[in-house]
C-alpha cells in the first residue's frame, strides 16, 4: 500500500521540493532522494518565531494548493494494523518457519 499510494509519493515530493529549497546554494540543495529518517526533522525544524514547524507548514501548503492530497492514509489502510507487529517476534517466527523448512528438507 505504501508503495503503490500515489498521494504519498506526491507529498514525499513535495517534502523533498521542500527540503531542496531550504538547502539551497548547498552541497544538499539538490538531492534526489532523502532517508526516512530525515522526515522526523519536520517536526523538529522550526520557523524564526518558534510557532511554527516545518511540518505545519507543509500541512498549511499542501491545504492550500492539494487538499486532494490530504486524505493520503485512506491509501494505507492495512498501515496501523502492521505499525503493531513487533519486528522481534517477526524475526522469531522468521527463524522458526526456517528451521521447520530445513527439517522438511532433512
Amino acid at each position: 500500500q505504501i508503495r503503490s499510494s500515489l498521494k504519498l509519493k506526491e507529498i514525499m515530493k513535495k517534502i523533498l521540493l521542500l527540503g531542496n529549497t531550504l538547502n539551497q546554494g548547498t552541497a544538499r540543495g539538490a538531492a534526489v532522494g532523502f532517508r526516512l529518517d530525515s522526515l522526523l526533522k519536520l517536526t523538529d525544524t522550526r520557523a524564526t518565531n518558534n510557532k511554527m514547524t516545518l511540518m505545519h507548514y507543509l500541512c498549511k501548503v499542501l491545504a492550500a494548493k492539494s487538499p486532494q492530497l490530504l486524505n493520503f492514509h485512506v491509501d494505507l489502510v492495512s498501515l496501523e494494523a502492521t505499525s503493531k507487529i513487533q519486528l522481534k517476534m517477526l524475526a522469531e517466527e522468521m527463524q522458526a518457519v526456517s528451521k521447520g523448512l530445513e527439517k522438511v528438507e532433512h
